[in-house]
């Protein structure tokens, strides 16, 4: 009888544990789908909310210098503005690297520009069509007008739905249209938020290589 209680004892504890096991499985897919569903939701949600913001940034004349971009700076808690700015210092280099280097010091805030990407833009500026580059990003200028801008000089930053998706630690991604690209140039900002300001984090995508202008194109 002792042998026949403990296998019916084991048997039944065997019993319970598959419940268990196939409880536990089934509550935690009914948790996952839940779970996606919430999540799903949300996504709709932020999709439905989002409205798209496109500004554009006027000036009459470019900067040469750290105290002229400084005077151009309407707004330091404008991270579109920021990237705008960030186009003005590269526009700059051609004539005036030193300079370059503290406007982009400047727009980095409390980060100095690595060594190594002040060389990318030596690099990059050394090659025949680094010149038009920059020029790409105002309003106006395409390789069928050797990328001239209209007057006064404009340049576009907007955002996209994904722009914000690590806004919580303190980053951003925004984009600026080029003339003589098919995908517009990611820039990323960061918040300083003892100061309430943005700073350029990331803009060596500005250096990506565009259309080769018509006076420098042989087959134009």
């Amino acid at each position: 009888m002792g042998l026949l209680d403990s296998l019916l004892k084991s048997t039944v504890r065997s019993v319970e544990r598959s419940v268990e096991r196939t409880t536990r499985k089934t509550v935690n897919q009914a948790e996952q789908k839940v779970a996606n569903q919430v999540g799903n939701s949300i996504i709709k949600t932020v999709e439905n909310d989002y409205h798209a913001i496109s500004r554009d940034f006027t000036f009459d004349t470019l900067p040469t210098t750290l105290a002229e971009l400084k005077a151009l700076q309407k707004n330091p808690a404008d991270p579109f503005e920021i990237c705008a700015l960030a186009v003005l210092a590269l526009n700059a280099y051609e004539n005036n690297p030193q300079e370059f280097a503290l406007m982009m010091d400047f727009l980095n805030g409390p980060d100095e520009v690595a060594n190594r990407d002040l060389q990318l833009v030596q690099t990059q500026f050394a090659g025949a069509g680094a010149k038009y580059t920059v020029k790409s990003y105002f309003k106006g200028a395409t390789p069928e007008n050797n990328y001239t801008p209209s007057m006064p000089y404009t340049i576009t930053v907007h955002d996209n739905i994904y722009s914000y998706q690590n806004q919580n630690s303190g980053y951003i991604s925004l984009f600026i249209p080029s003339g003589g690209a098919d995908s517009d140039r990611q820039v990323t900002v960061r918040f300083k938020a003892s100061t309430n300001e943005w700073f350029i984090n990331n803009w060596q995508g500005l250096l990506m290589s565009i259309k080769t202008a018509n006076e420098a194109n042989p087959w134009a």
